[in-house]
């Protein structure tokens, strides 16, 4: 029976919806026979708890967010999947989202994730400016971390590389190995971590 609801496992199993719950999510509350009833109704009947419903009563979801300026870049590929291996390690879930670089797209994701009440977001916001959606989500509860970019606020969390010093140690690198003639290349000095690079 597909989609069988929490009162028809309790009807089945003949206990009380308060000891289904208790099985679902205090099982050491509930005698060890009553406990293998109310699991075999559920295996019966085809049960699948919402636990969405679950977590919009706490307030809260099982699901943090990671947002990108763009899903096919190496770069982000590899922090989603280091992301992902953390987050999952908690019981939790990553929902991974493309701003596409675009600031309209980027502000909607983050509309949508406030109202599925993501327990976090990690973002790699679309320029460096002031971020106001951002802030309002700081405002709600919502913790925010900026990925390859600062803050400039002590109050906030960022986790970025210096750029200046990875250039820095790229030239001495070169100048060590007897290097004299050396070429830098790189994307526009427009963004931030390509003349961070450049100037070090």
């Amino acid at each position: 029976m597909a989609g069988a609801s929490i009162k028809e496992v309790a009807r089945h199993a003949g206990v009380s919806l308060g000891t289904v719950s208790n099985v679902l999510n205090r099982p050491d509350m509930v005698s060890p026979s009553t406990r293998q009833r109310v699991l075999d109704a559920i295996a019966e009947l085809g049960y699948v708890r919402n636990d969405s419903a679950r977590q919009l009563r706490a307030g809260q979801s099982r699901t943090i967010a990671i947002v990108v300026l763009d899903v096919t870049n190496p770069f982000f590929t590899d922090m989603v999947r280091g992301a992902e291996q953390v987050v999952e390690a908690t019981g939790a879930m990553l929902i991974v989202c493309n701003s596409g670089e675009d600031g309209a797209r980027e502000r909607r994701h983050l509309e949508l994730l406030e109202e599925q009440r993501v327990r976090g977001v990690l973002i790699t916001p679309v320029g460096d400016g002031p971020q106001p959606h951002l802030e309002k989500l700081i405002d709600r509860g919502i913790p925010v971390v900026l990925v390859d970019r600062g803050t400039g606020r002590a109050s906030r969390c960022s986790v970025a590389v210096d750029d200046v010093l990875g250039g820095r140690l790229a030239m001495d690198h070169l100048l060590d190995q007897g290097h004299r003639r050396i070429a830098y290349v790189g994307g526009p000095l427009s963004i931030a971590q390509v003349a961070e690079r450049h100037a070090g």
